[in-house]
């Protein structure tokens, strides 16, 4: 099975959706599966939306938690955003 090799103009769209969706709505549900973690159906609020990455915050266990997710971690399906998959499924 051959991967597909990421292609940085992919940025450049995941970007624009993802001020479309903080546009709308600056929460969005997140799946988070590391090393460290794993979360499921998080209610993150979007931070800030820059060029290689977002900035989240949420509240976990009561205790507010901030984190950075990098497009690459979102191409490579590490991150998953419930509100990405609908704008795909809309495009």
């Amino acid at each position: 099975m051959e991967k597909k090799p990421l292609d940085y103009s992919d940025f450049g769209l995941l970007k624009e959706k993802l001020i479309d969706i903080y546009n709308k709505n600056e929460f969005i549900i997140v799946d988070l599966s590391s090393k460290r973690k794993k979360l499921k159906n998080i209610k993150c609020k979007i931070v800030g939306i820059y060029d290689r990455f977002l900035c989240v915050t949420s509240v976990i266990n009561n205790y507010e938690e901030n984190f950075t997710i990098t497009y690459i971690d979102i191409l490579t399906k590490s991150v998953t955003i419930l509100e990405l998959k609908d704008a795909v499924n809309e495009s």
